[in-house]
């Protein structure tokens, strides 16, 4: 028989659960767990671009205005490039230093008023270390002034059908009072890099690590050395930075015959700009591939029929062959398929368009070219008839 200590102590337990609000810790709901704290957005805007057809493989927020910084260098340096391409200026000539330019602040070579320099050592320092004062001399030199320049830069941005931009400097510092920021946006910014990318001599430039000025005396350490070191196939373009605006880079590489350019726009911290940068372009890498179509047609190894000629069939060619940017899971499925005049009649002279080549996957036409004769096919005469007949 159980003690009275026992038989006590069962009905405290008994009158506890009895309790309102009492319940076994097995049945109790777990804790809420604290709220996360929101991440800050990884940047404003961003684009993934495919420089030869200009298509775009990735976009977020592509036609938002935002603070470019020293990306509006991009612009300075096309206009500089497309002017010595068609001779009006030489990178030899040279360039003369005003007060103006010796007094801008930010990331600079330190140039001093009166000093010379070809046009050509400026155009390497906007390039490799986003020279603020060569852009402002570069500018005053191919202008006559900064605010000519600064038009000259609008007109272009027009021409090349960048929406977004409106550039009131030639650098990309903070306005001072009663002036106005620089915008642009990640579409219209990749459109201004490929055009970047047709001048061999700024990817030259836009890749380069280290280099000097000054005769060897001053160091310069290109801004996207980071990238440039870690990213296979990377060779520029750009990077712009002030508070405001963010961290920016607009990025290209190159692997085989595919060449991709990235815009990341207002990161809150370098390493995250870098980090999506690097994520764009690896992502393009890895899904992409550029296809030649045409080289090597089975269906033209034997002649198609031609009607109303002595000769009886015609070996027909490509006009050419075309590259296409293709999902890489895609390329295999692709199939040739011939559009031909039904029949092929004479006469025919070698070269002529007699049809199409294009290349499906699925329903979908990525790649068609001309389909010519290769040779001529004269129209049979009635004395050909005749023999024929015969």
């Amino acid at each position: 028989m159980p003690s009275p200590r026992v038989g006590f102590l069962c009905l405290v337990c008994a009158a506890l659960l009895a309790l309102p609000g009492a319940a076994p810790a097995a049945q109790r709901a777990p804790a809420a767990p604290a709220p996360k704290a929101e991440e800050p957005p990884r940047f404003k805007a961003a684009l993934l671009m495919e420089a030869d057809s200009g298509q775009v493989l990735e976009e977020q927020n592509a036609d938002e205005k935002v603070i470019p910084a020293s990306i509006v260098k991009m612009m300075v340096m096309l206009l500089v490039a497309e002017a010595v391409g068609k001779g009006v200026h030489k990178l030899d000539e040279t360039v003369l230093t005003s007060a103006a330019a010796s007094k801008i602040g930010g990331s600079q070579v330190y140039l001093k008023q009166g000093e010379k320099f070809s046009l050509g050592e400026l155009l390497k320092t906007i390039s490799v270390v986003s020279a603020n004062d060569s852009s402002h001399a570069v500018a005053e030199h191919v202008a006559g002034s900064t605010q000519a320049f600064v038009r000259l830069m609008n007109e272009r941005a027009k021409q090349l059908g960048m929406k977004n931009t409106l550039y009131h400097s030639v650098h990309g510092l903070p306005p001072g009072p009663g002036e106005e920021a620089d915008y642009t946006s990640a579409r219209d910014t990749a459109i201004l890099a490929r055009e970047i990318v047709k001048h061999p001599m700024l990817l030259k430039w836009t890749a380069t690590m280290k280099d000097t000025f000054r005769d060897g005396k001053f160091g310069l350490l290109n801004t996207n050395s980071r990238l440039l070191r870690a990213f296979q196939g990377m060779d520029g373009i750009k990077t712009g930075y002030y508070g405001e605006a963010g961290f920016n880079l607009c990025a290209t590489a190159k692997r085989g015959n595919l060449r991709l350019i990235s815009v990341v726009l207002g990161s809150p911290k370098r390493p995250i700009r870098d980090r999506e940068t690097s994520r764009l372009l690896l992502q393009g890498f890895r899904l992409y591939k550029k296809e030649v179509f045409f080289a090597k047609v089975k269906e033209l190894d034997k002649p198609i029929p031609v009607q109303g000629s002595k000769k009886k069939a015609v070996f027909l060619k490509p006009e050419g062959t075309v590259s296409v940017l293709v999902k890489r899971l895609e390329a295999p499925q692709a199939k040739n398929r011939l559009k031909l005049s039904n029949p092929i009649q004479a006469p025919l002279a070698k070269g002529q368009k007699v049809g199409e080549i294009e290349a499906v996957v699925g329903d979908q036409v990525i790649a068609k070219t001309a389909l010519l004769a290769t040779e001529d096919v004269p129209k049979m005469t009635l004395l050909d008839r005749l023999m024929f007949w015969k």
